[in-house]
């Protein structure tokens, strides 16, 4: 904390370089103004933080009473925090789903897509519910590991922002009313073969969206179809086209083997680093 001067405080440099002189040792100070020591900063202590805390010491706050104040203050913020729980009720099934044992995870091997590229994974399910993600080791493009991504992939079936129903202009919606809605926009659009049609995804390599999108695109041979990832490999691409001429993937070897995907080949990279490093030294 630093005390500023105030217009009302005036400095007496030469009664400060008086005292200085006749310090001796260490003293330590955070203003000229409490170097100074003056009636008015004395007055200034007793109301600042707040300006009227001098009213505690006129007529002085007793022990008692201040811990009277204290308390009461803690039995009201107490208060405000019993609220009382609406009742549930736990409710056993009336037939389990087969294999299902509460407290017991089950283990199913699926798949996570970074950048068009499939990651397999084991992911942990308590009663239904997705608690973790793993890689899995028998599929060769993770060999049993994962990355940030992968790992984060579990909240995104937790979004308490995903939308549940269908709206329109911020009120709740039907299906019907979508699809009227669609057809109307789809009918304007025939006119133009698309012209003003726009469709943007993420990186596709589902063998069947990828033909529903080219049907679509011949209905409209106007429209364009655009593909963004916020961490892509446009740039890699890019370098491939100017080296080689076409879209080509680099597949790395070590040693002479053929890794799917980039975190298949930082595990097997790593692995292959702790077998054949030399004592002592670093593998980069």
């Amino acid at each position: 904390m630093t005390m500023k001067p105030t217009s009302n405080m005036p400095l007496d440099l030469a009664t400060i370089r008086a005292r200085l002189a006749a310090v001796h040792g260490r003293q330590y100070w955070r203003s000229l103004e409490e170097l100074s020591d003056t009636e008015e900063f004395r007055e200034l202590l007793q109301r600042e933080f707040p300006r009227q805390a001098s009213v505690w010491l006129d007529p002085p706050v007793s022990r008692r009473g201040f811990l009277q104040l204290m308390g009461a203050s803690l039995a009201l913020a107490g208060l405000s925090a019993c609220t009382r729980q609406p009742t549930e009720k736990i409710v056993p099934y009336v037939k389990a789903p087969e294999g299902l044992i509460p407290g017991k995870p089950q283990f199913y091997a699926t798949a996570v897509l970074l950048g068009g590229i499939a990651q397999g994974v084991l992911v942990e399910s308590h009663m239904g519910r997705p608690t973790k993600i793993e890689g899995n080791p028998q599929h060769p493009a993770s060999l049993g590991a994962t990355d940030a991504f992968t790992q984060a992939a579990v909240l995104t079936l937790y979004d308490p922002d995903r939308a549940q129903v269908v709206t329109n202009a911020g009120r709740i919606s039907t299906w019907d009313a979508f699809l009227a809605a669609v057809k109307t926009a789809r009918d304007a659009q025939r006119l133009s073969q698309g012209a003003k049609l726009r469709v943007l995804t993420e990186t596709v390599t589902s063998p069947t969206l990828a033909s529903q999108l080219q049907a679509l695109l011949v209905e409209f041979p106007a429209a364009r179809w655009h593909q963004y990832e916020p961490a892509g490999r446009e740039a890699v691409l890019d370098g491939a086209r100017l080296a080689f001429g076409e879209n080509v993937d680099t597949q790395y070897h070590p040693p002479h083997r053929c890794r799917p995907s980039r975190l298949s080949r930082a595990s097997h990279c790593a692995s292959w680093c702790r077998i054949w490093k030399p004592a002592g030294s670093r593998c980069w």
